[in-house]
């Protein structure tokens, strides 16, 4: 095909004041706007497949991976382990919708519903590293497709308590954590240097804000990305599938913030830290601090 250039005595000025207008107008508009901020509370573009069929991992029980199906380059990978005698059903609303949003995701179930943060936090780390090994092996329906240095970490309970202990110990593996409703009375978070969204309950009776999230949110240093927000009335189990209050404004808090820390999509950063963040959410954060 030949490129041809054509030429006409009034085409130049013409096309310079539109182009004049066009540059104009998009100077009036103002900063480029937020993509999809209202659509994060919502299902994402993407169709959501699963599967159970991947080697064992001895360090916790059945498990599930969530996958979205046509994204154009590789995906980022998050692990999610439930609370004390919890299973995947209670946090299963979040494989479907992070997938959607162009993630994969795998929910475990812990060997004994009963174990601590720390075996939390081993089960955390091994399903971070069943996702990068399903990017190479070649029977995996993630075949190629996981982005292998972009991992996150989240949990509820005593399973934010393991997110909080991998993202204070494994800050090579992991580039982001959310624990909800954290229970973690003994670790040292003082060397989190991994940017973490702690989500809380006002009222939380199980989890006392003052002695866990709240807490270990003032332990992690001041030179970490991190936000403090506490949904007004929640108690231990806004995260839960079936028992949680508001699942999509957390939801849309957490994937804005695998959107920013995981894709490094820096439009994102003021939604989560702008200073008209704090003071709420429409009324349903009673408390939101934040440090980029």
């Amino acid at each position: 095909m030949i490129a041809r250039r054509f030429s006409h005595p009034t085409a130049a000025p013409a096309l310079g004041l539109l182009l004049s207008l066009a540059l104009s107008l998009a100077a009036c508009a103002g900063p480029r706007t937020l993509p999809g901020t209202e659509a994060l509370a919502d299902d994402g573009d993407f169709a959501v497949l699963s599967y159970t069929d991947f080697p064992d991992v001895p360090e916790f029980g059945d498990a599930t991976i969530y996958y979205p199906v046509g994204t154009p380059g590789p995906i980022g990978g998050v692990a999610i382990a439930p609370g004390f005698t919890e299973r995947q059903r209670h946090i299963e609303w979040w494989g479907p919708r992070l997938a959607s949003h162009g993630y994969a995701v795998v929910l475990l179930d812990t060997n004994d519903p009963r174990e601590q943060p720390n075996a939390r936090a081993q089960a955390l780390l091994a399903a971070v590293r069943l996702l990068r090994s399903e990017s190479s092996r070649a029977e995996s329906r993630l075949f190629g497709r996981i982005a292998v240095d972009r991992m996150a970490v989240m949990g509820h309970s005593m399973g934010g308590g393991g997110a909080l202990r991998v993202a204070a110990e494994h800050g090579d593996i992991v580039r982001a954590a959310i624990p909800f409703t954290p229970w973690e009375p003994e670790a040292d978070l003082s060397r989190i240097s991994v940017p973490t969204l702690i989500i809380a309950g006002e009222e939380d009776d199980i989890a006392e804000v003052g002695e866990h999230a709240w807490r270990h949110f003032i332990a992690i240093p001041g030179s970490t990305a991190k936000v403090y927000m506490e949904l007004e009335g929640g108690d231990h189990f806004i995260a839960d599938t079936s028992r949680g209050d508001d699942l999509p404004t957390i939801g849309r808090y957490a994937l804005a913030w695998l959107k920013l820390h995981l894709d490094g999509d820096e439009r994102y950063r003021d939604f989560l830290f702008a200073a008209e963040r704090a003071g709420g959410d429409a009324g349903k954060v009673s408390r939101y601090v934040a440090n980029p």
